[in-house]
C-alpha cells in the first residue's frame, strides 16, 4: 500500500449537522461524542447537529467541536481498516488532532486543552481592536512586504497562514489589516477581504494567550509516540524526541506555515496519499493547489469514508 499522510483541519471547516450522519452509522463516532460531552459538561452532539444557541462558531466551542469530529473518524479508519499514524499534520487547532492520533495526547487531555486555548484566544485581544483578512491572487510573494509597508509603532499587520502560493491570511491590528486590504486592491495585486471572527489568531496579538496556554499546558502530559508529525511553526518534520509543549505555545501567537509544511510532506513521502480527517475538504484543497498531482481523500461525507476505508484495506 502507498504512504499514507493524514491531515486534520482548523477552524473554518466547521458547520451545523456535522457528524451527524457518521454519529448514526459508526458507534466509534458516537462514543467519541458521548465521552466529549462528559469531559466538557455540555452535550457535543446537540451542538453540532443543532446549534440552538448559535454557539459553534464561537471559538471555545468551535475547536472542541472540530477536535471530536476529527478524532471520532480517525477512530473509525483505525478501529476498522487499521489505520496507523505514522505521518500527521495538523492545521492550526488540527495540531492536537494530529497529536492524539499518534497518542502524544490523550482524547481528553486534548479536548479540555482546546476548550481553554479557545477561552484563551478571545480574551487576548477586545472585540474590535483586531481584525483578519483572506487574500486570493497570483502576487502572495508581494503581500508580507506590503505588511510591513503599512505597519505602524501601533498599528501591526502580518501573514499569519500561508495556505497555498495562491491563498494568504493576514491578522492584526484592525486599521492595519484594511490598511493592508486597501494597498493590495490598490495595486491590483489580488483579492483581500476582512474575515468575519471575533480576534487577530496566530498574530503577535495572541501572546497573551500563549501565555495562558504555556501555564495550562504544564499540567498536561505529552506522551512518548512512534510517528512522525510536521508542526506549524516551523514546517520541519518531528519526532518523539523533538516535539514539545513548547511548540504548541509557540503556535498560538505565530504564522502558521502550511504551504511549507506540505512541501516537507511531499519531499519526504513525494508519492504518499493524503486523507483529510474531519470535516470539511478545506485541506484537500489546499493540497492540490500546492502539490501537483497529489493524491487526495477526504472523511468529510460518508461516501467519502468509505472510499478512504476500502482505500486503507487493501
Amino acid at each position: 500500500m502507498a504512504d499514507v499522510v493524514f491531515m486534520f483541519p482548523g477552524q473554518g471547516s466547521q458547520s451545523v449537522g456535522m457528524g451527524k450522519d457518521f454519529f448514526e452509522q459508526f458507534q466509534e463516532v458516537k462514543q467519541t461524542f458521548e465521552e466529549a460531552s462528559d469531559i466538557l459538561g455540555f452535550n457535543m452532539a446537540k451542538l453540532c447537529f443543532e446549534d440552538s444557541e448559535n454557539k459553534l462558531n464561537l471559538t471555545e466551542f468551535t475547536q472542541p467541536t472540530i477536535l471530536t469530529l476529527s478524532t471520532a473518524l480517525f477512530r473509525v479508519l483505525e478501529k476498522r481498516a487499521s489505520a496507523k499514524s505514522t505521518l500527521v499534520a495538523g492545521h492550526s487547532l488540527g495540531e492536537y488532532s494530529a497529536l492524539v492520533s499518534l497518542g502524544a495526547l490523550s482524547f481528553s487531555d486534548a479536548l479540555k486543552a482546546v476548550h481553554f486555548r479557545g477561552q484563551a484566544m478571545q480574551r487576548a485581544v477586545p472585540v474590535g481592536v483586531g481584525a483578519m483578512a483572506a487574500y486570493l491572487g497570483n502576487a502572495g510573494q508581494s503581500v508580507p512586504n506590503i505588511c510591513k509597508e503599512v505597519s505602524t509603532n501601533n498599528a501591526v499587520v502580518e501573514v499569519v497562514n500561508f495556505n497555498s502560493p495562491g491563498q494568504l491570511v493576514l491578522s492584526g491590528h484592525k486599521v492595519a489589516v484594511e490598511k493592508a486590504c486597501e494597498v493590495i486592491a490598490e495595486k491590483k495585486l489580488g483579492k483581500a477581504k476582512t474575515l468575519p471572527v471575533s480576534a487577530p489568531f496566530h498574530s503577535f496579538l495572541m501572546q497573551p494567550a500563549a501565555e495562558e496556554m504555556k501555564d495550562f499546558l504544564s499540567n498536561t502530559k505529552l506522551h512518548s509516540f512512534a510517528g512522525q508529525i510536521v508542526a506549524n511553526v516551523d514546517a520541519k518534520i518531528h519526532t518523539n524526541a523533538t516535539y514539545s509543549k513548547e511548540i504548541l505555545v509557540r503556535q498560538i501567537a505565530s504564522a502558521v506555515l502550511w504551504t511549507q509544511s506540505l512541501a516537507t510532506i511531499h519531499d519526504s513521502l513525494p508519492e504518499a496519499l493524503w486523507i483529510e480527517v474531519g470535516p470539511g475538504k478545506v485541506l484537500q484543497g489546499l493540497a492540490k493547489k500546492t502539490i501537483e498531482n497529489s493524491n487526495c481523500m477526504g472523511t468529510h461525507d460518508l461516501v467519502a469514508l468509505h472510499a478512504a476505508l476500502e482505500f486503507l484495506l487493501k
